[in-house]
């Protein structure tokens, strides 16, 4: 019995909603509050109702809806036409061209010539000298470093010599040599020698070895050979007295043309 009240109930309700949502009651509670929501909306007239897919629709709306474009007064002026600029840019104007060829003329102040040995530089100096040059050419002697040293530099006399190595034995180092006061070098009679080595990369190494145990005066010097060979170095050559000098040099195809080292 309470089951079937409950159906009828439930089933009048239904109907009664259903009524309310089509109207057969009066008008609907949506439909009382619209107009009073159409009332307060800016410039209603212009509202629509448009499809899902309505960009470009609303796009033009608000296209309507924009100012009139500015007066011709007011328009951006036309676009000036570009200047012209030349077809390379990066090429110099005939202003700038001119210094360049200049200094592509310029030839180095100092070229140097050689490593001859002394026949050969006798010759080429005899050679040299049919160009007048006067004091434009200078003749250096170069010699090639053969070993370095690592020395203690001399210091009063023997008496000195002597003072130094009974402080290196003291220090534990033995193999010294004192060069005596027949050596050619002045400049190195009475000091002492720790030691020759072929390159100085060796000879820097060992420097640091006897820092390290104490012998801060060691030094490094390059020993050369006796036979050296000659160069010249030529100042401030015309092109005339440069090609005069190609010339000359032909003649000894194992010499080079270089700008000076130092």
């Amino acid at each position: 019995m309470k089951l079937k009240l409950l159906f009828w109930l439930l089933l009048v309700g239904n109907v009664v909603l259903f009524g309310l949502q089509r109207g057969y009651f009066g008008a609907s509670a949506t439909e009382r509050r619209e107009p009073q929501r159409l009332a307060e909306q800016l410039r209603p007239e212009l509202l629509s109702i448009l499809p899902p897919n309505s960009a470009k629709l609303v796009a033009q709306v608000r296209t309507q809806d924009a100012p009139p474009p500015a007066s011709a007064e007011g328009a951006a002026k036309p676009e000036q036409p570009a200047a012209a600029t030349p077809a390379n840019p990066a090429a110099p104007t005939p202003a700038q061209a001119a210094p360049q060829q200049a200094a592509a003329a310029v030839v180095p102040s100092c070229t140097e010539v050689g490593n001859f040995t002394a026949a050969d530089a006798r010759r080429f100096s005899t050679q040299l000298a049919g160009l007048n040059l006067g004091d434009k050419v200078v003749q250096k002697l170069t010699q090639d470093v053969t070993s370095h040293m690592v020395y203690i530099p001399p210091q009063d006399g023997r008496e000195g010599a002597d003072r130094r190595t009974a402080e290196l034995r003291r220090l534990g180092i033995g193999d010294f040599y004192v060069i005596p006061d027949s050596f050619p070098n002045p400049a190195l009679r009475y000091g002492v020698s720790l030691g020759l080595f072929r390159t100085e990369e060796a000879a820097k190494a060992y420097v640091g070895q006897l820092i390290s145990q104490g012998a801060r005066s060691a030094r490094i010097i390059a020993r050369r050979s006796g036979a050296g060979k000659q160069v010249f170095q030529l100042r401030d050559l015309t092109p005339d007295a440069r090609a005069s000098l190609e010339r000359i040099k032909s003649a000894y195809p194992d010499q080079e043309i270089r700008a000076c080292s130092a």
